[in-house]
């Protein structure tokens, strides 16, 4: 194959790659419109967004047991733009959606920042939305703030990388920096890395400027949460949590090898291509959100989206091997080699995409509803495992599960918390997705094993057997309703 026909394959392999991003982001950005919950932090994070549209604290002042860990900016964010939509759940998952495509285009512009060409970005950019729409669909154009918050950091890294070294460049890429950490504070991976870039290579006004207005609106940023918020955010954002190493360990080996192939081909290419910038840069990020995403994945109640930063790392070093190449016939093989997994489970979620369109969306919006109105139906406190059930139904924020079970396992709450409301029926409703785990349930958890999520102790199951009976089991889950007949126990 000539130099011109290997330009021809590379040219055909990416657009082909780009129009099936496309065309895989579109049931993402449709479901955004329907009223069911895609994710349990969607409630969640509206509660504290109506706090903020409404002006009261996010930190102190509502349920005792109703934590909030994160920064305030996210929410502030999208209780601005539900103004004009009448819903916080609607504009968070707008804001999401438009955060993954801000990221695409990011890791694009690292790569013609690097002298690529359109269609080396096209080729980041597009691995980027096919990863996320393929493999973790259902953390995209969600109410959560994650893909927002790193929108605004790899906006960052692209602000780093996009010209010439100058005290502007340098303080807005500092700027959308703290912008991105005062979204979700863990978010530090990249900061860290360019800090070691510039600390390393930057010149010396340049340097000053990143650091120094960085320290400065740190500071700014501690010092502004100190008066509005006082010491109880930093007691709720700094809340210590379990951390497990199988956990970590058997998470990580699962996130290897889905990406085995993109890890290999990247990680090898940068390595080779270290000595052209950016590669090694993006090489240290790789390698370092990989770490990161290694010691995150064994905190309790993390999920995938501790992995983001290796995805979009894996995206930008696409587009980067391909542009080194010094064989262009070579690039359509090492692009489709890069999107093999994608590529190999794209029929599958077209599958989902045609089921869910054919009405299934339809059916699960109809089913949660039915749910909504039950709890709706029952004066008093409602548990709801599903925030966005018990918001829509109207019962205020309560309890938040897994902060509330850590705060237990830490002692800053007494362990029998939850289980002595439930032994004094103080709890009307309650509405749990999580299977029970007492030996008469139909499906036991396997003994040895280690839960990826566990939001409650084993004990809240047996007070529920005891006290609780099973009124109902819809699309949310198990709704358990107090006993009230002399009926014994597990009955």
């Amino acid at each position: 194959m000539d130099q011109g026909a290997g330009q021809r394959a590379y040219r055909l392999t990416v657009w082909c790659l780009a129009a099936a991003a496309v065309v895989l982001m579109a049931y993402p950005a449709i479901r955004m419109g329907w009223n069911y919950e895609i994710d349990n932090t969607e409630g969640w994070n509206a509660y504290h967004q109506l706090r903020a549209m409404a002006g009261l604290p996010l930190y102190e002042g509502g349920s005792p047991l109703f934590f909030n860990n994160y920064p305030p900016l996210s929410f502030y964010l999208v209780g601005a733009l539900s103004l004009p939509f009448g819903d916080p759940v609607i504009a968070g998952r707008i804001l999401s959606l438009l955060g993954l495509v801000a990221i695409c285009l990011s890791a694009g512009s690292v790569v013609r920042s690097a002298g690529g060409s359109r269609l080396d970005g096209t080729l980041a950019a597009s691995t980027c939305a096919l990863i996320f729409a393929t493999f973790i669909a259902d953390h995209v154009a969600k109410n959560n703030p994650q893909l927002l918050a790193i929108a605004f950091i790899m906006a960052g890294l692209a602000t780093h990388l996009g010209g010439r070294p100058g005290i502007g460049r340098a303080a807005a890429t500092a700027l959308l920096f703290s912008i991105g950490v005062m979204t979700k504070h863990s978010l530090i991976c990249v900061p860290l890395v360019v800090a070691g870039d510039v600390l390393i290579n930057g010149r010396g006004r340049p340097r000053l400027a990143f650091f120094g207005f960085g320290l400065g609106l740190a500071v700014l940023c501690g010092g502004a949460m100190w008066v509005f918020a006082g010491k109880a955010f930093f007691v709720q954002l700094l809340a210590s949590r379990t951390w497990e190493v199988d956990r970590s360990f058997l998470f990580t080996t699962e996130i290897l090898g889905q990406f085995q192939a993109p890890m290999a081909v990247v990680g090898l290419g940068l390595i080779h291509f270290r000595r052209h910038r950016p590669a090694g840069l993006i090489l240290a990020y790789l390698g370092a959100s990989l770490a990161f995403g290694i010691f995150y994945s064994g905190g309790a109640g993390t999920d995938i989206n501790v992995y983001f930063d290796v995805f979009i790392a894996l995206s930008i070093g696409a587009g980067l091997v391909a542009h080194l190449l010094p064989v262009r016939r070579a690039r359509a093989v090492v692009a489709l080699a890069l999107n093999a997994g994608v590529l190999f489970y794209t029929p599958f979620s077209l599958g989902r995409f045609g089921w869910e369109m054919m009405g299934e969306m339809t059916y699960r919006e109809r089913l949660f509803q039915e749910d909504v109105d039950y709890v709706a139906a029952i004066p008093g406190v409602a548990l709801c495992h599903s925030h966005l059930l018990c918001l829509r139904a109207g019962k205020p924020a309560f309890y938040d599960p897994i902060n509330v079970l850590q705060a237990m396992i830490a002692g800053r709450l007494p362990a029998d918390t939850l289980t002595g409301m439930l032994r004094r029926h103080e709890i009307q409703v309650v509405e749990l997705s999580d299977p029970p785990r007492h030996p008469e349930d139909e499906n036991p958890g396997l003994p040895g094993l280690p839960t990826r999520f566990m939001d409650f102790p084993d004990d809240v199951f047996e007070a529920l057997r005891q006290e609780y009976v099973i009124d109902r089991i819809g699309i949310s889950g198990r709704f358990y309703r107090p006993r009230t007949d002399q009926s014994p126990p597990g009955k």
